[in-house]
């Protein structure tokens, strides 16, 4: 769900604070401490402090403090979502989302951490090892690293944290600058329920991020693939592992057959949920010549009963970066002066705020901006194909490969043209299933990232292995292929090894 265009407003040299505004009128929200890298490198160091002790409590104690803090979320949420509609600009339905998700993510590392944390043992397979025994310990990583996104602040920051908590790590969470009041009362809540202080927050833009990437053991990013490529040469010097969700510039297929009525409805809430601010966002929309016209007709006449606000009534929000609002009306007019068609929106809404109409375009093309950059915001295109060749081509015609979804005349064509597609899910006849599912990985093919959060990758990522090997017969004093090398020991270390790798009389031989 990631931010992926600039996510910094304008940060003066030298300031100490910046302005947190509200999306909807402009008006200021408040102001937020900058850290610096001495602050960062401070933090740090007080919250390396605290994580031994933290994860020596053990999973089932740290489990104890995840779940007090789960019930603070469910006891504070209107609070948290109030914070989300003034920063974000959005409808409530969007930060309650994200609440949601996160106690959904609580809920299932509760499950599965005793089970991911617990230590095995083995003896091995191989005759070479015989009497030897194999015991794996898996161990925090002790400093992680959460950089999030502004346009799901809360579980992009905070909620790629739990796992992290859960396996035994401390955390640094650096959410947008543009979007870190929801972070800074969840960090509050922690503190509340006096849970160890293994958390901690640091406010500001690309030098505070820099300066985390520099002092921690794992980092988290979800923002522009621009950016995550700056995080990752960064971390490199460290050799420091990274887990990057670059977003992405998803397809809708809609082929022969397909439940239109439905489709349409996918459609309109992919598209335009979070006034298109999602990475897994439906931006690209390819349909069948037999269905183009039903669709584009139904698709057009829900995107004019939108309604754009912030309140309780409200389908769409504003767009919560306000540099935002000038690529979505770069790309647009790109696509209209190449030879695009607006049937509804194009255009931003004079007065306070940054808002932009819901738009609809046709007669667009892989020439245009509109189909090969991420747009996010509340445009969507659409391309008339021949057969489900073309579409699958056209889908398949991008750098990312985050998700896709596909509607066909049945199930098992679906299937089909999924294994087809290149992404990290695809979505049958629904939208973000996959996201809803915490036992399934989320990941991206292609520039929309490495690495993947959710499911058991979403824990073990921060997470170590050790290996500690023991014998449980006695030993001798020099193993076979020790030092000194002879033909004798050589012609026995050969001996030993056909035996153990081949099969029958040829074991022997023979």
């Amino acid at each position: 769900m990631a931010a992926t265009h600039v996510t910094d407003p304008q940060i003066p040299a030298g300031a100490d604070t910046i302005a947190v505004r509200r999306p909807s009128d402009g008006s200021i929200l408040g102001e937020i401490p900058l850290h610096d890298a001495d602050q960062v490198g401070a933090m740090a160091e007080r919250l390396r402090a605290a994580q031994t002790q933290w994860e020596a409590l053990g999973v089932k104690q740290r489990t104890h403090w995840i779940r007090k803090f789960r019930q603070w979320l469910l006891d504070n949420a209107d609070e948290l979502i109030r914070i989300g509609q003034d920063e974000g600009g959005r409808p409530a339905n969007e930060p309650l989302l994200e609440l949601t998700l996160m106690v959904e993510v609580i809920d299932y590392y509760t499950r599965v951490t005793p089970k991911l944390m617990a230590t095995t043992t083995t003896r091995g397979s191989s005759l070479l090892v015989l009497g030897k025994k194999y015991t794996v310990h898996r161990t925090a990583r002790p400093l992680v690293g959460v950089i999030g996104a502004w346009n799901y602040p809360l579980l992009l920051t905070f909620g790629d944290a739990l796992p992290a908590l859960f396996a035994g790590s401390a955390v640094i969470l650096k959410p947008s600058e543009v979007t870190p009041l929801g972070v800074k009362a969840l960090v509050r809540g922690w503190r509340e329920i006096g849970a160890p202080a293994v958390v901690d927050v640091a406010f500001g833009g690309g030098e505070t991020g820099q300066a985390l990437v520099d002092v921690v053991d794992f980092v988290q990013f979800t923002g522009s693939v621009a950016t995550g490529k700056r995080v990752a040469a960064r971390a490199a010097e460290t050799v420091t592992p990274v887990s990057l969700e670059l977003g992405g510039k998803d397809p809708l297929l809609v082929l022969d057959g397909a439940n239109v009525p439905r489709a349409v409805n996918c459609a309109l809430y992919g598209g335009y949920t979070n006034n298109g601010q999602v990475c897994m966002g439906i931006e690209r929309v390819y349909v069948a010549a037999g269905v183009y016209d039903a669709f584009v007709d139904q698709l057009t006449e829900k995107v004019r009963s939108l309604r754009s606000g912030v309140g309780d009534n409200s389908d769409v929000g504003a767009l919560t970066h306000p540099p935002q609002i000038d690529v979505v009306d770069r790309q647009v007019t790109d696509a209209v002066e190449k030879g695009a068609t607006v049937l509804t929106g194009g255009h931003k809404v004079d007065g306070p705020g940054t808002w932009f109409e819901p738009t609809v375009l046709v007669d667009v093309d892989h020439s245009m901006l509109i189909m090969q950059e991420e747009t996010f915001g509340p445009v969507l295109p659409i391309v008339k194909v021949a057969d489900t060749e073309e579409a699958i081509a056209l889908a398949n015609d991008s750098d990312f490969g985050l998700s896709a979804t596909v509607f066909a005349h049945s199930t098992q064509e679906g299937e089909r043209v999924a294994a087809r597609l290149d992404a990290g899910a695809v979505n049958i006849d629904q939208f973000l299933a996959n996201m809803m599912c915490a036992e399934v990985p989320q990941s991206g093919w292609k520039t929309s990232g490495i690495g993947g959060r959710a499911a058991e990758q979403g824990l073990l990522k921060y997470t170590r292995t050790k290996v500690v090997a023991t014998s449980w017969i006695p030993v001798p004093v020099n193993d076979l292929n020790w030092f000194p090398y002879t033909p004798r020991r050589r012609a026995l270390f050969r001996a030993a090894t056909r035996f153990a790798h081949r099969r029958g009389l040829a074991r022997f031989g023979l």
